[in-house]
C-alpha cells in the first residue's frame, strides 16, 4: 500500500505543479532541465534535457522523480503513521507535515535560493502551498485507498447470487 500511495501522491503533485506553474508563467511554455538519467536519455534518443511542463510524473527522468517522490514519502508516511495512532488529519497536521517537508527539502538542495532556505513559518503562501499539496495529496490518496478497500471488502462478501 505504501509503495501504490507514494506514486500517486508524487504523479498527482507534479500535475499540481505543472497547472500552477503554467498559471503563474503564462509566458513560459516549456521548463526545460538537464537530467543525469542515462537509461532515460538513452531511451528518448539521446536527449539529456526534460520538458518538465509537458511530461507526467511517470515519463521523467528518475533524478527528476525524486523531489515529487521524496516529498510523497515524508508525506504519505506521515499519514499513515496518523492513520495508526487515531489523531487527526486536519490542518495543524497538514501544517506541521508540510514544515518537515520544506526543511527535507532544504536539506536535499544546499543550491536553493537564500529566498527558500528559511523556516517553513517564514515563507510566504505561495511557497508554503508547495509543500502543503503534498499532504493534502496523501491524505486524498490514503482516504480513496481505504474507501476502495472497503468497497471491495464488501463486494468480495457477496455471493454471486446476491443482487
Amino acid at each position: 500500500m505504501r509503495d501504490a500511495l507514494i506514486a500517486t501522491v508524487a504523479s498527482a503533485a507534479h500535475a499540481d505543479w505543472q497547472k500552477t506553474f503554467r498559471a503563474q508563467n503564462p509566458d513560459k511554455p516549456t521548463r526545460e532541465k538537464t537530467t543525469t538519467d542515462h537509461a532515460w536519455s538513452e531511451r528518448h534518443g539521446g536527449l539529456t534535457t526534460v520538458d518538465l511542463l509537458a511530461t507526467p510524473y511517470e515519463g521523467l527522468p528518475l533524478d527528476w522523480q525524486g523531489e515529487n517522490k521524496a516529498g510523497a514519502e515524508i508525506a504519505v508516511d506521515a499519514v499513515l503513521h496518523v492513520a495508526d495512532t487515531g489523531d487527526r488529519m486536519d490542518n495543524a497536521f497538514i501544517e506541521r507535515i508540510a514544515d518537515v517537508l520544506h526543511a527535507a527539502w532544504v536539506s536535499r538542495n544546499p543550491w536553493a535560493p537564500d529566498a527558500l532556505r528559511v523556516p517553513y513559518s517564514e515563507l510566504d503562501d505561495v511557497e508554503k502551498e508547495k509543500d502543503r499539496v503534498f499532504v493534502r495529496r496523501a491524505i486524498k490518496a490514503y482516504n480513496t485507498h481505504m474507501a476502495e478497500g472497503a468497497r471491495g471488502s464488501l463486494d468480495a462478501s457477496r455471493s454471486p447470487c446476491q443482487g
